[in-house]
């Protein structure tokens, strides 16, 4: 279950031309080391033409990491955009032709030191469809055993250890407020009921 699901409703609707408009030209604005910023055109099929700028992302994955004791393992960073240190899951962009599992497992390793017995995909979900294509692949890690793999240079990590009941209070008091930690430890606790 790697991609959203449609409804038969959402299908009704497709059918009544919410997706009739179409890409007519694309022009790279800007080739970055994990994006790219694109500029679409786009006509409707009575000629209207309007513009949209599209973040292009390779897709990423995000991982619950349960212990065995049921608590879930958060890192703790410094994100620039942002400015602020932020309460997450573990995540990472996909490096390309890197499958979704590899990734996962991987990730784990650098960001918690950590490697997964078992290793189980929830689907996923768009980070902000509005202008990106970014797809977080979802994942719950559990079994996890000492191996670390060596940190992105850039990135400095503090682990944190948390029940879910303690995890769901963070996203209820804002303390967790990323959308991708916030979607996964929604969807990982909707399947613990």
């Amino acid at each position: 279950m790697d991609t959203c699901s449609i409804s038969e409703s959402d299908t009704n609707l497709t059918q009544n031309n919410l997706e009739t408009a179409e890409t007519t030209q694309s022009e790279t604005i800007y080739k970055g080391k994990v994006v790219t910023l694109q500029r679409d055109t786009i006509t409707e099929p009575g000629g209207k033409s309007y513009a949209r700028e599209v973040v292009v992302h390779p897709g990423a994955v995000v991982i619950v990491p349960v212990d065995e004791e049921g608590r879930l393992l958060l890192v703790k960073q410094w994100r620039h955009p942002v400015g602020k240190v932020l309460t997450e899951l573990p995540a990472g962009t996909l490096e390309v032709g890197e499958e979704p599992r590899s990734c996962a497992e991987r990730e784990l390793q650098e960001e918690t030191g950590f490697k997964p017995a078992v290793l189980t995909a929830m689907g996923g979900f768009y980070s902000a469809p509005g202008f990106c294509t970014e797809y977080l692949h979802l994942f719950v890690a559990e079994g996890l055993t000492s191996s670390p793999l060596p940190a992105d240079e850039d990135e400095h990590i503090e682990l944190l250890t948390v029940s879910l009941a303690a995890a769901l209070q963070m996203i209820e008091a804002g303390t967790i407020c990323d959308a991708k930690s916030v979607a996964g430890i929604l969807r990982y606790a909707a399947h613990q009921k």
